[in-house]
């Protein structure tokens, strides 16, 4: 499946990554605060597009995500590569847009919370109650 046209993979200063699948999705989860504190070392598009992050109008105004119209593959396949080292220990590495796909596809899986784990376990454990009408 091919990646929304504006997907945006975003370092922080620790390399902790964070893939959107917009610049709206980034812009709405990201803080002008933490942009205008240089919190964001890197952005780009899985295609190694150099992103710019701003935020025009300080730590109050909102986020701003444009394409620079750069490419910088090298620094993105290496700031990838450490993610997969960091975080993913034991698979074999993935390049920008296949992690970018996996990040994005893991990211959309339902969440599944411990009462809901508990609740399905008393349903199927329990004498005379029909399990699929839940």
């Amino acid at each position: 499946m091919d990646l929304p046209p504006d997907t945006a993979l975003i370092f922080d200063q620790d390399e902790e990554l964070s893939v959107f699948e917009s610049f709206v999705h980034a812009t709405n989860y990201l803080e002008a605060i933490d942009v205008s504190e240089v919190e964001y070392t890197a952005a780009y598009s899985p295609d190694g597009g150099v992103l710019a992050l701003t935020a025009p109008e300080g730590w109050k105004g909102p986020v701003v995500l444009t394409r620079t119209g750069r490419s910088d593959l090298v620094d993105l396949e290496r700031r990838v590569a450490r993610y997969w080292q960091r975080h993913q220990t034991g698979k074999p590495p993935l390049g920008p847009q296949e992690t970018a796909r996996f990040l994005i596809d893991r990211d959309n899986q339902p969440h599944v919370g411990w009462l809901s784990r508990v609740i399905g376990l008393l349903r199927r454990s329990s004498p005379g109650v029909d399990s699929s009408l839940s």
